[in-house]
This record gives C-alpha cells, sequence and structure tokens, in this order.
C-alpha cells in the first residue's frame, strides 16, 4: 500500500483532490504539504503548478513495546542458561567479618578547640558605578506618512499608462479615483480588448494590480492599495463578497457563533476587514494558511 505520493494542479486545492480521488480517500484520513505554491507569474508568463505531498494517516498503530534491558537477579536458578556458568571468575574463600575478632580503635585524641578566624575589617569600598543602559529606539506607525490621495492617484495613472503601452495597449482608456471607505486607489482600464487584460481566471489582472500595488507604493513613498479594474470584474466579485457578508452578519446575530466565509484572495479579505471595520456587533478575523485562508465573523462582546 501506497503511503505517500506527490500530485499537481492549478492550485493547492484542485492537487489535493486529484490525491484524494487517486486514493478514495476523504481529506481528514490524509496530510498534505505543501512543495510548492502555484505562481501566475508575470503577466501570465512563467507560471508554476502547485505541488503537494500527500502522506496517508495510519489509525490505531500498535507502538512497539520498549525492549527492557535483561538483568540478572542474584537469586537466579541454578539451571538457567541466560549466563555460561563456566565463565565466571573461581569463587574465593572470604573470611566472615561476624566471626573475626572485633579490634576496638582507639578512641581519637582529643582535640584543641580551635579560635575562628577572623578577617579584618576594611572600610567598605564603593561598588562600581553602574552603566546605564542605551535607551533602543522604537519604531511606530506614526513615522510612516499619511498618503496623499491626489499623489497616489496621479502616480497610479503615469504607471499604469506605461505598463499598458509595454503590453501594446495603446489605444487603452485610464481613470482613477480615490475611494475613501476602502482607502484605496481605483483604476479602470477601458478597451475592447479588456479579455486579454483579465486573462485567463482573471490572472493577468490580478498580476497587474499586484504590480501596481508595489509600483504606486514606491513611488509615493507609503504602502497603498491599488485596484486595477477593466469591465467590471473586480466590481462584479465585491458585490458577491458583500452579498455573503450581509448574510454572515445576519447568521451571527441570529444564532451568537461565528459564521467562516469561503477561503479567498487577500484583496477580497481586506474588502470584508475594511466594510466590518466599523461595525457594531460584528468583528471579523482571518484564519487557515494559503489558498485556504478565510475571514471569521463573529459577534462583537
Amino acid at each position: 500500500m501506497i503511503d505517500e505520493m506527490e500530485s499537481e494542479g492549478k492550485t493547492v486545492a484542485e492537487a489535493v483532490e486529484s490525491a484524494l480521488k487517486e486514493w478514495s480517500l476523504p481529506r481528514e484520513q490524509v496530510e498534505v504539504q505543501i512543495l510548492q505554491e502555484a505562481s501566475s507569474g508575470i503577466l501570465g508568463f512563467g507560471a508554476k503548478p502547485a505541488r503537494i505531498k500527500v502522506t496517508r494517516k495510519h489509525w490505531g498503530t500498535p507502538t512497539p513495546p520498549v525492549e527492557k534491558s535483561a538483568t540478572r537477579s542474584s537469586r537466579e536458578r541454578p539451571g538457567s542458561t541466560s549466563r555460561n556458568s563456566d565463565d565466571r571468575p573461581p569463587r574465593q574463600n572470604r573470611p566472615d567479618p561476624r566471626r573475626e575478632p572485633r579490634a576496638h580503635a582507639p578512641a581519637p585524641a582529643a582535640r584543641a578547640p580551635q579560635r575562628a578566624q577572623t578577617t579584618p575589617r576594611t572600610a567598605a569600598q564603593p561598588l562600581p558605578a553602574r552603566r546605564e543602559q542605551p535607551t533602543p529606539s522604537v519604531t511606530t506607525l506614526a513615522s510612516t506618512p499619511p498618503v496623499d490621495p491626489a499623489k497616489a492617484c496621479a502616480a497610479a495613472e503615469g504607471i499604469l499608462k506605461e505598463l499598458l503601452g509595454l503590453m501594446y495597449f495603446t489605444d487603452a482608456g485610464i481613470t482613477t479615483r480615490w475611494d475613501p471607505e476602502q482607502e484605496r486607489v481605483k483604476t479602470n482600464i477601458r478597451t475592447a480588448e479588456s479579455d486579454r487584460i483579465i486573462g485567463i481566471e482573471g490572472k493577468v489582472l490580478e498580476s497587474l494590480q499586484f504590480l501596481m500595488t508595489l509600483m504606486v507604493s514606491r513611488r509615493v513613498g507609503s504602502p497603498v492599495a491599488v485596484q486595477v479594474d477593466t469591465n467590471d470584474y473586480w466590481q462584479k466579485k465585491e458585490n458577491e463578497i458583500l452579498s455573503q457578508v450581509l448574510k454572515g452578519v445576519e447568521t451571527v446575530r441570529n444564532t451568537g457563533k461565528p459564521f467562516r466565509m469561503q477561503p479567498m484572495e487577500p484583496p477580497m479579505r481586506r474588502l470584508v476587514h475594511k466594510s466590518l471595520a466599523n461595525h457594531a456587533d460584528i468583528t471579523t478575523s482571518s484564519e487557515g494558511d494559503g489558498p485556504w485562508r478565510k475571514v471569521v465573523l463573529r459577534p462583537r462582546n
């Protein structure tokens, strides 16, 4: 029976599902080790599949008994074969101390009382001065300058126009605006070839958005989120996520129990956290790793 195997897929979830179908086992009976995360590359180039290692769990495997070191008792039977009797050294006749006359030891001589030696008292010497430890410098979030919305929008428009020119989208129109609720720059690309920018499952658009976030943040000198949208691709996804958030809020209010949403990408998790940041009854947190990371809604105590 094979206990380990490797599997590949477009995502880690697909690789796990393929391995489970191969073994016809449920998810809880295997352990999954991620060997390589799926990578969409840069603008769709250099993509890598997800690769995992699946190990079958064994339930109720008996633990091998611990071998105890063999000890020989002093009262071993004469016919035992644990030790060869020919290997023993010849037994010597030792004198019995109970039959020997006990000699009286001489009484110890009386010792003269000794006076405890005392060290002469000296003047108290001053302790060395204690060195003062330097106060460590503390870097706070206040050292990061706040984002200037106008500067961030202008930087996003210029960088996006340059990237689209390198991608040969010369006729594309660009609009940018600041989203105060989510504290981000929203850019929209108007072109007849929006399908090429979106790519398969939105991978090209997601890679472009990732590059934009890094480049704009570096140019303005502060971390800033940037959304790159075309043909309302992200807008439709956000509307679906927000509708799930409303259902989750009602579930938490009615049951008082946590509500776990489906795993989603980091921008979508940020959308949920930002939309419920000031909610009076609900608090949010993220749990899970990799592609299974999700947002959990909990009642605010």
